[in-house]
Order: structure tokens, then C-alpha cells, then sequence
């Protein structure tokens, strides 16, 4: 209750005793809050797209679905649901209290369907800030892939600023920077060595994906721990109405993905991959010679993946989800020793021999529990265990009396939690919050014997166990002060136990609509830490040859950091065409780089595996890069195109460089181009990609010199190259055709894919070697991988 003063007449008044609430002057309020569902698959909607009309306001769901538009006048509202790649839904809701369940058909991204809603201010795609890349898995499905399946990795090497660090191999290069400064996750659970087949492919399948996101540079407040860029995949939930059947063969490997409800609360997912080039030609070849020796090669490599996911919805407003992931490769040689020896004399056996036994793999294991507390605030827990473990053994007799004998072990396991709530108060703000506590264990091992001579031996044997905890808590707020303007504002406290240190990460974005149809206007700065830093010993033949090695920071480590500021701007002028331009400045400091950047593993037990001694082969730098990228996405009738440039700068400098200028680093390349264009005839497919760039950086030696040994008197040559990087590979240019058709065949959807690699057979130069020995400087060089064609069939049920 409340006194309330009113005018009766001319100097007259009167004190009324009034009850608030039952004043009628004030409109009452209300809240529509619920999830959106794909129709068909039963998956829920990461982004998709809520507007109310009449009211000019809207939002998007987050990543379980769910969405709130509290505050709003109680009663009845139109509505428009959208999101790219489904068909827009007009509809009307009503205020009441608990959650509502929305569905969108999914269709064919073609002219004639909504692609992009372009007619409101708060429409899906501007709900995205800077760097960052939110489309449907959908839609990535569709983009081509070199080496048959739909490989995550590639198709974002499609769009600005992202490229593979090789030809066709290693991680993902954001924006010029090491691969290790990205933060690859699986339902929560970071994944530390995301590639099979010497990085020829991710781990990442597409097809076994509901939801991915990926950020460039500036991620919001609830991920840490890297520098660069942030891979955050969510495993389908296998909740089609229709159980579901995917099998595929391609000249690399075979894959499946079954998914299913189990009631009607349950469901679950499993796929499978592996490849199978060790069961054509074997794993074992006995051989023999005319003495009656036998001996047996061996000659084995294969890779697999396993994904699993077991969803429970016990009513509407929660959900239970457990999931597991582990993907390993398994190399196992025995070999002559003397390579260079004509294959005959491979099936003899051989007194001096190699073998080779290494495997290296992730595995991991998450739970996670969602539940709509009211309708405003919606509670996420994760728990989740992760681990890389790689092997290396060796035996190795490179003389009748001479043998060395290896078994090299690393192991990263965490044990982490992480709380997240999501509190939406009114139409202005939505308010995320949470706390990840990480335990963090490093092992290492390594025994070794060399035999000089029966009567000279050397042994090396040592281990490593270091273990330490990371604690964060973050808080951002998403706040819409006007209809055109939205802020997205927060900061992550970080703390790392050994070294005791604390580090606060800042993040600011603001979006700014000049008009939804011609330009949006977008920038950001941001603060980024990473505690964890992955080098390898370069001096030892017999450990860290196809591992990472990942250490924490401690007294001696002192965590990277890095500061980014971008801007950027879009335009949609048609439904069917979309444009962006973004352009960024980013620096680093104490990234670990290399002491001696022409150090090559040249020699047997090396320093051994003591951190303190590896550091010893690194010194802490600095970096920069800068740059420009442009993008163009078109659908145009069964047309589809999309362009990406990339103009850039990426350098790096080391104390031992004094005060002389910044140097090229190691993946900088000033000028990129990437297309695809695609094209739908009936039930054919036709696409055609490009990549023209530059070459990489190379070293290039200016003069040469020699040294008289003192006993022999023997001239060694050697090369004098006093700066780094001061040369470059010529430029990379590849073009690949694909060709697809889907037919029908004994009640199930069968697809054809025919994919030709490097239709020109261009032989790119992807490395260059100098040989001091020799007297003139024509390099040895590298090539890249010839024209091949692929071919996969796929068929679905």
C-alpha cells in the first residue's frame, strides 16, 4: 500500500490509500520464455532467432535451446522464428509462466526459402560479434573436403583468416599464430591433439555435430586458457523422431553414425571411423632368404575415432547428457635399416633393422546436466575427464654390434567442473556467469639404452610428474541499450597454482546497426592468457618425434598473453548475398619460440626430458599480426559462392634479435584467396575450390664458410644466415573438383562423391633444403601432393 496525492479542485487535495497492485495506470508484464527444436532431428537450436514485431524486440536461444524475452506487455504476441538454413515460422505467443517448445523445419539453402532475415533488428546472424563463425552444421556438410568424410578442419580453412598449416596437413593456423594457441572442445572437454594421419585429418567429423562454433581472436569471458581461438563442439543427441543410419567408404577410411530415442525421454548417438590401409596390405610380411633365415617386416599404420552419447530428458525443463569420445593412431614398423636399398632386397632378412612402435591418442569422458530453474535463469553443470597419451619405442641396429633401444611415454590428463548460469532480468540484459576448476597432471618417461659394443654401454632413464590446478570464474552481460546497439561486456579471472599466478582477461564487443539490410558495425578488444605451452625436444631422435609435449607455467614459465583489438563491418543488400569486411591488430608476449630456429634433431639421448632442460632450447618472444579479412557468401537460385580474402602480417622477435626489427614467423603469408562455388542440378552436385596464396616463409643463406678440422683435416662447410625468414616459398596455388550424385537404392538415400585433388597437378613447392656440401646454392625442394582422385559413397537410412 501506498499514500497517493490528488488534485480534487483549484488548491484543494486529498490523500488516497492505494494498492500497487492493483493499480490499472501501469500495464502488466509478462515473459514467453522456451527451447527450439529442429523438427526433424530433434536437436536443439544454438542461435536461432526469436522477434516479436510489434514490439521490435527479440533474441536468441543459447546453446541448449532456450530463450527468455521477459518484461514484455502481457497477453498475446506475434511471432517470427528463424534461422539460417530453416524455414521461417510466423506464429503467436502468449505470456505464462514455464517454458514453451518451438520447432523450425530444416531446408535447402536456395533463393527461393528465407536465408537470412534481413527485415528486423535483432535477426540471428546480428546476434554475432566480432571473429566470430556460427553456421549450421548444415550448411558445413555441404562445403567440399579433400580427403572424403566431412572433415570440420577443412571447411573452416574456407573462411577469413583461417588456414592449414601445411599443404593439406597439420592444425589450424588463426590469424597467423601457432596451432597450440587454440582451444579445441568436445561437449566441454578440450581435446589436445585434434588430428590423425600426421595432421592429414582432424578428429572433428562434421556429421557428428549438432552445434559448432568457432571464435577468432575475441571469445567471449566463459572460455580461457589460449590465445588465438576457441573450437567449441557440441556431439548430436541422436533425438530424431526416426532412427537413423549413416555408413560411408572412401580410399582412406570407412565410417558409420547410428542414432536413436530409447523411449520417449531417452536417446543416444554412436559413431565410428577407421581407416583400413593396413588390411590391404597387411601388417605382417614374412621373408626368407637361401640360408633358410626367416625374418618378419612389418608395415602398420591405421587410425580410428569412437563417439558416444546417451541423452535423458526426464521432463521438459532439464536434460542429462553423458558422452565419450577417443580417437588414437597406431604406426608399427620393422624395417631394413639402409631405406635406399631396392625393394628386393626388403623381402630378404636384414642383420641391420629399425623398428618402430608409437601410438598416440585422446580420450575423454563428460557429463553434463541442464536445468531451467524459472524463466529467467537456466543453470548448466559439466563435468568431464580428458587425456592425450602418446608412445614412441624403438629398436634400432645400425651396425652388426651397435644397437639402441628406446620406450618414451607422455601423458596429459584433467579432471575439471564447470558451473555456468544463464539470467535473463529483462529485455536488456542477459547476464552469464560461472566457474571451471581444472586439475591438471603431466607425466613423462623415458628409458634408453645404447650399445656402443658389447663392453659400452650408455643408459638414460627418468621421469616426470608434475601436477597443478586452474581455477576461473567469469561474468559477462549481453546488454541491448537500444535497439541498434548491443554490448557484450565482461572478464575472467584466472588463477594457475604452480607460480601462483593470477591474470585478469578483459573482453569488450559492441555492435552497432547503421541499417540491418546495409551495414552493421562491429568491434572488440580483448585480453587473453594461456598457462599451458606445447614445445618438443629438437635435439633427440628417440622421443618427441610425433607427440606434444605440453607444459605448465611455473616459476620459470611465465604464462603468454596476448591483446587484440578488431573492427569490422557487414552488409546484407539481398536476401540472397552476404558481405563482411573485418580488420585486427594483435600482440604477444612470452610466447615460447625456439633459441636456435636451424637446430635439426641430429643427435641419439639428447638432454633428456627434464623441463628445466628443454627450456633450455627456447627463449621467450614477442609477436604481432595485422591484417584484413574480407568474405562474400551468395545463394543465388541453385548457386552457391563463397569468397574469402585474406591480407595480412604476422612477426615475431626473440631477445637474441637485440633491438633489430620484427621477423616473419614461421606461418605469416601476406596475401590469401580461397573459393568455392557450388551448384545443384536435380540430383547432381557439382563444386569447384580454389587456393591461391603466398608462400611461406623460408630461411636463405647469404654465404658460406668453412672449418678445417684439426686431426683429420677435413673441410666442413657451413652456411652463414644471419636473419631468419628472410626468403619465401613461391606462391601455393590449388584448385580441386568434386562431383556428387544422390540416388535411391533398396529403401535408402545413397550418395555418390567423386572429389579430384589438385586438378592442374601442380606441384607446390611446400619446403626448400640448402646443402652446405655443395658449391652452388640450388636448393632441394619439397613438392606437394600430385593430382588425386577420390571417390566416397555414402548411405543413409
Amino acid at each position: 500500500a501506498a499514500v497517493e496525492v490528488r488534485v480534487i479542485s483549484d488548491r484543494q487535495y486529498v490523500l488516497v490509500l492505494t494498492d500497487l497492485e492493483l493499480d490499472e495506470s501501469k500495464p502488466s508484464r509478462g515473459t514467453i520464455s522456451g527451447f527450439v527444436f529442429d523438427r526433424i532431428s530433434g536437436e536443439s537450436l544454438y542461435g536461432a532467432n526469436i522477434y516479436l514485431p510489434d514490439l521490435s524486440e527479440g533474441t536468441v536461444t543459447n546453446q541448449a535451446g532456450f530463450f527468455s524475452l521477459p518484461g514484455i506487455p502481457a497477453g498475446t504476441h506475434r511471432v517470427r522464428l528463424s534461422f539460417i538454413g530453416y524455414v521461417a515460422q510466423d506464429t503467436t505467443l502468449t505470456t505464462a509462466p514455464g517454458a514453451i517448445v518451438l520447432e523450425l523445419t530444416p531446408t535447402t539453402i536456395t533463393l527461393d526459402r528465407v536465408v537470412i532475415e534481413r527485415s528486423s533488428l535483432t535477426r540471428a546472424d546480428l546476434a554475432v560479434f566480432p571473429g566470430v563463425i556460427s553456421i549450421p552444421v548444415r550448411r558445413l556438410e555441404q562445403l567440399p573436403t579433400s580427403f572424403g568424410g566431412k572433415d570440420v578442419f577443412e571447411v573452416l580453412g574456407w573462411m577469413p583468416g583461417i588456414q592449414r598449416a601445411g599443404e593439406v596437413t597439420g592444425g589450424l593456423v588463426v590469424r597467423g599464430s601457432g596451432s597450440d594457441q587454440n582451444l579445441y572442445m568436445i561437449d566441454g572437454a578440450p581435446v589436445y591433439h585434434p588430428w590423425h594421419a600426421f595432421s592429414l585429418i582432424s578428429t572433428f567429423q562434421t556429421e557428428t555435430f549438432k552445434n559448432l562454433k568457432f571464435y577468432r581472436g575475441s571469445f567471449p569471458p566463459e572460455y580461457g586458457g589460449r590465445l588465438s581461438a576457441v573450437l567449441d563442439a557440441e556431439l548430436r543427441d541422436g533425438r530424431n523422431a526416426e532412427p537413423k543410419l549413416l555408413a560411408a567408404v572412401n580410399p582412406l577410411n570407412v565410417r558409420f553414425l547410428i542414432e536413436s530415442k530409447i523411449g520417449s525421454k531417452s536417446s543416444f548417438m554412436l559413431s565410428g571411423r577407421r581407416s583400413y590401409i593396413d588390411k590391404i596390405i597387411g601388417r605382417r610380411h614374412p621373408v626368407s632368404d637361401s640360408f633358410g633365415r626367416k625374418d618378419t617386416l612389418r608395415t602398420a599404420y591405421f587410425f580410428y575415432d569412437w563417439s558416444a552419447k546417451l541423452s535423458v530428458s526426464p521432463h521438459t525443463n532439464s536434460r542429462l547428457s553423458f558422452s565419450y569420445y577417443t580417437g588414437r593412431d597406431d604406426l608399427d614398423l620393422r624395417l631394413p635399416f639402409d631405406l635406399s636399398l631396392d625393394f628386393s632386397s626388403w623381402l630378404r632378412p636384414a642383420d641391420l633393422f629399425f623398428e618402430v612402435d608409437q601410438n598416440w591418442g585422446n580420450r575423454l569422458y563428460s557429463v553434463r546436466y541442464q536445468q531451467l530453474l524459472n524463466d529467467k535463469l537456466f543453470f548448466t553443470g559439466t563435468g568431464y575427464y580428458t587425456e592425450y597419451g602418446a608412445k614412441e619405442a624403438a629398436l634400432i641396429h645400425p651396425t652388426q654390434s651397435a644397437s639402441v633401444e628406446s620406450a618414451y611415454r607422455v601423458q596429459l590428463q584433467d579432471l575439471g567442473i564447470r558451473l555456468d548460469v544463464d539470467y535473463f532480468p529483462n529485455l536488456s540484459h542477459q547476464i552469464r556467469g560461472g566457474l571451471s576448476l581444472i586439475d591438471h597432471r603431466f607425466l613423462t618417461k623415458i628409458d634408453a639404452l645404447i650399445s656402443y659394443s658389447p663392453s659400452l654401454q650408455e643408459s638414460l632413464s627418468q621421469r616426470g610428474n608434475v601436477q597443478t590446478r586452474e581455477l576461473a570464474v567469469y561474468v559477462q552481460d549481453h546488454w541491448k541499450p537500444s535497439r541498434k546497439l548491443h554490448v557484450l561486456l565482461g572478464t575472467r579471472l584466472n588463477y594457475f597454482g604452480s607460480g601462483n599466478y593470477f591474470r585478469l582477461s578483459p573482453r569488450l564487443s559492441l555492435q552497432f546497426v547503421l541499417h540491418p539490410k546495409w551495414l552493421v558495425l562491429r568491434g572488440s578488444a580483448t585480453r587473453q592468457v594461456q598457462f599451458l605451452q606445447r614445445i618438443r625436444n629438437r635435439f633427440s631422435f628417440l622421443y618427441d618425434l610425433v607427440s606434444s609435449r605440453w607444459i605448465p607455467s611455473d616459476a620459470t614459465v611465465v604464462p603468454s598473453t596476448s591483446r587484440q583489438l578488431s573492427f569490422g563491418g557487414e552488409s546484407v543488400p539481398y536476401s540472397w548475398l552476404k558481405l563482411s569486411a573485418e580488420g585486427y591488430f594483435r600482440t604477444g608476449k612470452n610466447i615460447l619460440l625456439p633459441r636456435d630456429a636451424f637446430q635439426s634433431k641430429n643427435g641419439l639421448l639428447g638432454p633428456g626430458i627434464d623441463i628445466s632442460t628443454l627450456l633450455g632450447q627456447y627463449t621467450r618472444g614477442k609477436e604481432r599480426s595485422y591484417g584484413v579479412e574480407i568474405g562474400m557468401d551468395l545463394f543465388l537460385l541453385d548457386w552457391q559462392v563463397l569468397l574469402a580474402y585474406t591480407g595480412s602480417q604476422s612477426e615475431n622477435r626473440t631477445p637474441e634479435l637485440s633491438n633489430r626489427s620484427y621477423r616473419p614467423s614461421r606461418f605469416d603469408v601476406p596475401r590469401s584467396f580461397s573459393a568455392v562455388v557450388q551448384r545443384r542440378a536435380g540430383r547432381w552436385q557439382f563444386s569447384l575450390s580454389t587456393v591461391l596464396r603466398s608462400g611461406y616463409p623460408t630461411t636463405v643463406p647469404i654465404a658460406r664458410y668453412y672449418l678445417t678440422d684439426p686431426v683429420s683435416g677435413d673441410q666442413n662447410y657451413f652456411f652463414h644466415m644471419p636473419e631468419i625468414n628472410n626468403g619465401r616459398l613461391p606462391p601455393y596455388f590449388r584448385m580441386d573438383l568434386g562431383i556428387g550424385y544422390r540416388f535411391g537404392f533398396m529403401d535408402a538415400n545413397w550418395s555418390a562423391q567423386i572429389h579430384v585433388y589438385n586438378i592442374f597437378n601442380r606441384r607446390n613447392i611446400i619446403r626448400r633444403l640448402y646443402d652446405p656440401s655443395k658449391d652452388n646454392f640450388i636448393p632441394k625442394n619439397s613438392l606437394g601432393l600430385p593430382l588425386l582422385p577420390l571417390f566416397e559413397i555414402e548411405m543413409q537410412l
